[in-house]
């Protein structure tokens, strides 16, 4: 059985029900989720009920219905509007953030009534800068999308990860090391969320999870790879 991950942002607020499941496990049965597509889309729960009714990375829950995406080594990023109550689940791979995913989400959310400063955020288990190596050729649109906060995002030299279960990732490519965390930080705080309202639980799904939670991991050990279903609802009957 996986680590259950927790949030102190979320558990925080006693009117919010989330979980950052482990590999495998089933979501809700009534959870809304969409066709992931690595885009900026964001909806509204109705649209994907029954799950994957339509495409997109995001899901706005209006009333207590569980909304939910499914990674395996993208960011799970759930929100909570601590004004109106309501909540939402975003994908944010690497594509799907520098695409804007997250700000979308912040201003779907805004169109019900609140403010940025209003909503808590926490960035689930995902691959951590100590096992994503991209190639140095893929700075550059990262760079154009970050007007000068490329520097926070990344390193020359391959961070150690004192918490880790298994082996980090072995170099290849010669490349930089990636802090996708970081990136979704930087852009939730341009698109107005307040740095102590966003929380990274700093669980990598390469090295700290449990077996068949990364994809990039099965890509180089043929070890297989489930998603990791997270979840938020507004408690309620």
């Amino acid at each position: 059985m996986g680590i259950r991950v927790r949030s102190t942002l979320l558990d925080a607020l006693e009117w919010v029900e989330y979980a950052f499941q482990p590999a495998g496990e089933a979501p809700p049965d009534d959870a809304a989720y969409g066709h992931q597509r690595h885009s900026a889309t964001v909806v509204h729960d109705d649209s994907n009920v029954p799950p994957k009714r339509c495409e997109s990375d995001g899901v706005i829950g209006l009333g207590v219905r569980p909304v939910a995406v499914y990674t395996a080594d993208c960011l799970p990023v759930l929100i909570a509007d601590r004004q109106h109550r309501r909540v939402a689940a975003v994908h944010a791979g690497l594509k799907g953030t520098l695409a804007g995913v997250l700000e979308r989400a912040v201003e779907r959310l805004c169109e019900t009534g609140t403010t940025p400063a209003h909503l808590c955020v926490a960035i689930g288990p995902a691959i951590a800068p100590c096992c994503y190596e991209l190639s140095e050729e893929m700075l550059t649109p990262i760079a154009q999308s970050l007007s000068g906060s490329l520097t926070h995002c990344w390193h020359r030299e391959q961070p150690r990860n004192s918490l880790a279960v298994r082996p980090q990732a072995n170099a290849t490519q010669n490349g930089i090391w990636f802090n996708l965390p970081q990136l979704a930080t930087e852009k939730l705080i341009q698109a107005g969320v307040p740095s102590a309202s966003i929380e990274n639980v700093g669980y990598c799904t390469y090295c700290m999870a449990e077996p068949g939670s990364s994809y990039r991991r099965n890509t180089h050990f043929n070890s297989g790879y489930q998603s990791r279903y997270s979840w938020i609802r507004r408690r309620g009957s």
